[in-house]
């Protein structure tokens, strides 16, 4: 287990004695880890690395599953025992669950080494977080993604002519183009094409990916 000296964005450490904000510290680390990320809370130690160790381990283990059992959606978390100076302590691990937000009161959030309620603009990108596209489109926020439209209806265009008045500002993406992704909520995305700026209602919009360049495929509904 790797051992760590300093308390920062995903490691909190607090003594036996120092559980009242328990469940508090447990929803902010399930709002914040990222995939493939864990939030650590190292119950025994004190700020500086030193441990105090734990007298009742029972009573402590069912005071962390008490808490963690009082959140909406589940969180995915584990807890063990591990010695350190001859004293023992437990480690509990919190891992990215891809049910944001989660709930035990209030919403908290990690803000540096620091848990903090979630402001009103903070609270409501964490609901945007339960929509699985928004969730994914988060992801590609300021990268380069293709876009295109969808085609169902091109038959009734016969001509070059018209297909080049539709493509006026706004464009409507007739061939498959790379863009940026510069901002996502629930209800729109923003793209970035030639220094030019256009949305498009979330509605209007689906996704799927472009394996030949590797960028995820937004297709935009006429």
């Amino acid at each position: 287990m790797n051992e760590f000296y300093w308390e920062d964005y995903l490691l909190e450490r607090k003594t036996e004695n120092d559980l009242k904000d328990l469940l508090k510290t447990l929803v902010a680390f399930a709002n914040s880890v990222r995939p493939e990320h864990k939030a650590v809370i190292l119950i025994g130690e004190r700020d500086d690395g030193t441990a105090q160790g734990i007298k009742n381990l029972d009573n402590v283990q069912k005071a962390i599953r008490r808490e963690a059992e009082k959140i909406y959606p589940a969180i995915i978390w584990r807890s063990e025992v591990y010695e350190k100076d001859e004293k023992y302590c437990i480690r509990v691990e919190v891992e990215y669950s891809g049910e944001t937000p989660h709930f035990g009161g209030i919403a908290w959030v990690r803000k540096g080494s620091e848990t903090v309620k979630a402001s009103d603009e903070v609270f409501q990108k964490l609901i945007d977080l339960r929509s699985n596209k928004v969730r994914e489109l988060f992801k590609w926020v300021g990268k380069e993604v293709t876009i295109s439209a969808d085609n169902s209806d091109r038959k009734k265009y016969q001509s070059a002519k018209t297909i080049t008045t539709l493509l006026v500002n706004p464009p409507d993406w007739f061939f498959s183009e790379s863009v940026k992704l510069i901002f996502v909520n629930q209800f729109w995305i923003t793209i970035e094409s030639d220094n030019s700026i256009y949305s498009y209602s979330m509605e209007k919009i689906s996704l799927s990916f472009n394996n030949d360049i590797g960028q995820l495929l937004i297709t935009v509904k006429e």
